[in-house]
């Protein structure tokens, strides 16, 4: 089994979207935007890094097979005015198949619900772990990976949301210092929101 120590952290580029895209969707199962498929999701990340803002990293281990992936941006509303408008063809085709039907009305009441306030710019997005590859602390290196950038451009906090029914997720942002914020029906279900102050 490969060791954290085998482990190296690099910007994600063009050429690791379709395995992370297929990792997103194995590893985050419960997520409404993972059921939307892996051409949606390889959509998703696409338009993200071609944003400023994005700030991406993989985990590789010595066969240069991603372990796992973070993403997070310096600036959330910049992020979705980019994101939102190119993937609406994807999340369309994504919505009209079978499985995309009985998800359309999740989505539709999204222009409904609450923002999280107050406004916080820098997010981590996503975070997600091979789970061949758990319990190597993957997911701290690639956190610490996000927290360098961020510092480096002078962010000194962020956030990230979280299903509340994760309780795993939730003790994994608290050993890192997350502090919960507060709590708000995102897509019909609970999602705890987490800050954390970063150290620069």
């Amino acid at each position: 089994m490969t060791g954290a120590t085998d482990l190296a952290v690099r910007p994600m580029i063009a050429a690791d979207i379709v395995e992370v895209a297929a990792m997103q969707q194995d590893v985050l199962e419960g997520s409404v935007v993972s059921a939307l498929g892996p051409r949606f999701l390889a959509r998703f990340h696409a338009a993200a890094l071609d944003h400023r803002s994005t700030r991406a990293f993989v985990a590789t281990d010595e066969h240069s097979a991603i372990s796992g992936f973070v993403v997070g941006t310096l600036d959330v509303s910049q992020f979705n005015a980019h994101v939102k408008p190119r993937v609406l063809p994807a999340l369309v085709r994504s919505l009209l198949t079978p499985r995309g039907l009985a998800l359309g009305w999740r989505f539709a009441r999204t222009l409904f619900e609450p923002e999280p306030q107050p406004h916080v710019p820098a997010e981590l997005l996503l975070l997600a772990v091979d789970r061949r590859h758990r319990r190597q602390r993957i997911g701290h290196r690639l956190v610490a990976a996000l927290e360098s950038e961020l510092a480096r451009e002078r962010v000194h906090f962020y956030r990230v949301a979280v299903r509340s029914q994760l309780e795993g997720a939730r003790a994994f942002y608290s050993a890192l210092g997350f502090e919960r914020e507060r709590e708000l029906l995102i897509l019909g279900k609970p999602m705890t929101y987490l800050t954390k102050h970063v150290s620069t």
